[in-house]
């Protein structure tokens, strides 16, 4: 539909999830379904529909709207963490793709935030640092497509966080976890499994 009523599209933001918080072993069948089917499946069908014009013409931006949770854990999430960790690896192997085809006019960008105030939680809350809000979120990305950057963070301090992992052991990881914890009463929309 868009590409009869509009034509060929130059950004492409994919930009849709959902979340369930249970234990693994809690989490229904249909709840990890719709979790990939959305935050990485959806990815790759509206990437095969728009990147066919894009790399006709050698021009194009797609842009991945992951999440932190793409390259850090937390419990209670493992599925919307799995789902985050194949959308970073979406992006990752779609750019290797396009510059081992030569395609260096189609531009990439994964943009992994932490918690974004949406209303997707309900009164979520950090120990350190914030919960962010839609405003400055949109301002790091547009600035990350601008300036061609691969990987955005937000907040940017976070890209040292996977230096950190690779170096300090896991005891100091663990407490730098606690002190890191993201807390919130529900997903909205969604009834308590407990």
């Amino acid at each position: 539909k868009v590409k009869k009523d509009i034509g060929d599209v130059s950004i492409l933001v994919n930009n849709a999830g959902v979340i369930t918080c249970a234990d693994l072993l809690s989490t229904q069948d249909h709840q990890i379904e719709r979790m990939f089917e959305v935050n990485i499946l959806a990815h790759m069908w509206t990437t095969r529909a728009f990147l066919p014009a894009m790399m006709k013409n050698n021009h194009g931006h797609i842009v991945t709207v992951a999440s932190a949770a793409g390259h850090f854990v937390l419990s209670f999430m493992v599925t919307y963490c799995s789902s985050k960790f194949a959308a970073v690896g979406f992006h990752k192997a779609l750019t290797e793709e396009l510059s081992t085809l030569g395609k260096d006019g189609i531009k990439t960008t994964c943009l992994c935030p932490v918690f974004i105030n949406t209303g997707f939680v309900k009164n979520p809350t950090a120990r350190l640092g914030k919960i962010l809000e839609i405003e400055e979120v949109v301002e790091a990305l547009m600035e990350g497509i601008l300036t061609n950057q691969k990987m955005v963070f937000v907040p940017s301090h976070q890209g040292i966080g996977l230096l950190i992992e690779r170096l300090f052991p896991e005891r100091a990881l663990k407490a730098l976890m606690k002190m890191t914890e993201i807390k919130f009463d529900a997903v909205v929309g969604q009834r308590s499994t407990q």
